[in-house]
């Protein structure tokens, strides 16, 4: 098993894939979050009414974001990316103490639980103290730098993101979506076939929350099916039962990344989450599988870019000291 691949060897002539698939897991993220940051929170017969289907980057309706900006889900990653560049290991209090710096400085459209948390640290909260007792998606959606730094160990990281989800969100659904995508971006570094990640992903949710690992697994049972059936049989809000599922149909259903994050932009609901944690999966196919215009239109796709070759560094130092 995974776990015995305590330390990888990458022949010279793989790294520069490698360093593609950070690049693609980071950037597919924001890329995802923009493309579904104007639909957030409208359903899809209000999402047809105004766009008609999203195809690219949009402004937000409400004026507060330009075409190709992100939200808080690509933010709250940065924070973690950060956090883990900063003290190799997972260390809470730092990203905690990172949390609230981010919030104060006027973070973009924050969610309910997240900004419930970074208030109970604000008022003197310990990491373990502040989460609140929720099973919205927000730990989920910026997990991805723990699934790409440390998928050389799949208890190492399914351990990293519990802890990560516990500083905002306690839920066990929360909890169990964390782990289930930080793994899931683990096993597209490593090669694995949707039905080897798809076992992998319910195994470690399962013991988290069984009823996310069922929805994940029902997921890649209806991938033949069409996004409005999907929508009405694992749901779009915010809750991490109903947006990871929706995210993994969208990674089942789809051959390459921009079907899978147009998919996930058009599905209603929670669109900048879903299609976050989709791209972030999906982008982990590797960077040269996103069409360009994506990134070129991106904000900020430069330092996007410069963060995940600084996140794979991190990763090649690690190894070889273990």
């Amino acid at each position: 098993m995974i776990e015995s691949l305590i330390s990888i060897s990458i022949p010279k002539n793989k790294v520069l894939s490698v360093i593609g698939r950070f690049e693609g897991c980071i950037l597919g993220l924001a890329i995802g979050d923009a493309l579904g940051m104007p639909c957030e929170g409208l359903a899809r017969e209000k999402i047809r009414q105004i766009f008609g289907e999203v195809r690219d980057f949009l402004p937000s309706p409400y004026g507060d974001l330009r075409a190709g900006q992100w939200t808080d889900d690509t933010e709250q990653m940065i924070v973690l990316a950060e956090s883990i560049l900063e003290t190799v290991y997972l260390d809470p209090q730092n990203f905690a103490e990172r949390l609230k710096k981010w919030y104060l400085s006027g973070g973009r459209r924050v969610g309910p639980t997240t900004k419930a948390a970074v208030m109970n640290l604000l008022r003197g909260a310990t990491w373990n103290t502040s989460g609140i007792f929720s099973e919205t998606c927000g730990s989920a959606m910026r997990v991805a730098p723990i699934g790409l730094v440390y998928h050389f160990n799949f208890n190492l990281l399914e351990s990293y993101a519990e802890i990560s989800s516990r500083v905002t969100h306690k839920g066990p659904a929360a909890i169990a979506g964390a782990v289930a995508v930080a793994i899931a971006i683990a096993c597209k570094l490593l090669d694995f076939s949707d039905e080897e990640m798809l076992e992998e992903v319910c195994k470690r949710a399962e013991k988290h929350d069984p009823l996310l690992s069922d929805k994940i697994r029902f997921a890649y049972e209806i991938r033949d099916k069409d996004l409005d059936y999907a929508v009405e049989k694992l749901g779009n809000s915010i809750s991490a039962l109903e947006a990871v599922p929706m995210s993994f149909y969208c990674v089942f259903s789809s051959e390459g990344f921009e079907s899978a994050v147009l998919k996930s932009a058009n599905c209603g609901g929670d669109t900048d989450s879903i299609s976050a944690i989709t791209g972030a999966i999906k982008g982990a196919e590797g960077v040269e599988k996103i069409p360009k215009r994506f990134i070129e239109n991106l904000e900020d796709s430069e330092f996007l870019k410069d963060l995940a070759d600084r996140l794979y560094e991190l990763h090649e130092r690690i190894v070889k000291i273990i």
